[in-house]
């Protein structure tokens, strides 16, 4: 009858494995949603310039009237398409930060299934190093090169050509 604790740990692993990858598409699903808001932002954008065009077509008199009005247009492009990339740069950071997150969970979970057997045999150690420790260092290393400046992040070209 002390049979209950061996059947309950598989099970709870069984739960953590299933549940993970059930997580891990909401945040599929979510990264999708955003990225089709972004798409739908992009094409507001352009229908927008499309708009500025053709009433700078259809209302200027003169050269100099279109020429400012297209500027104008061209101005508030770009400032929407860079507005449209910052947001993609940080939703991506996001969701990357959640998805190294479910997989470090994830990896707790299967290394837990399959490295308990081990440590109940005489003599075995724990395995080295943590998976988690591993991705979060990575994920560290890939901060930092992001967060330094272009000049410490890259050598000019004369530089490394020895001139």
């Amino acid at each position: 009858m002390n049979r209950l604790p061996d059947f309950a740990a598989p099970l709870e692993i069984c739960q953590a494995e299933l549940a993970e990858p059930i997580r891990l598409t909401e945040l599929a699903e979510d990264w999708r949603r955003d990225l089709n808001a972004l798409e739908s932002r992009s094409i507001r954008r352009d229908r927008d310039a499309i708009r500025r065009v053709e009433a700078a077509l259809a209302q200027s008199g003169d050269s100099y009237a279109f020429t400012s009005a297209l500027q104008a247009a061209m101005r508030a492009y770009a400032n929407e398409t860079l507005s449209i990339w910052g947001d993609a740069a940080l939703n991506t950071a996001q969701r990357q930060a959640e998805l190294i997150d479910e997989l470090t969970r994830l990896s707790g979970a299967w290394r837990l299934f399959w490295f308990a057997p081990l440590q109940k045999l005489p003599g075995a150690e724990a395995p080295l190093g943590s998976f988690s420790a591993w991705l979060r260092a990575c994920q560290d290393e890939m901060l930092s090169v992001v967060r330094s400046t272009p000049t410490q992040s890259r050598t000019p070209a004369h530089t490394a050509m020895g001139a």
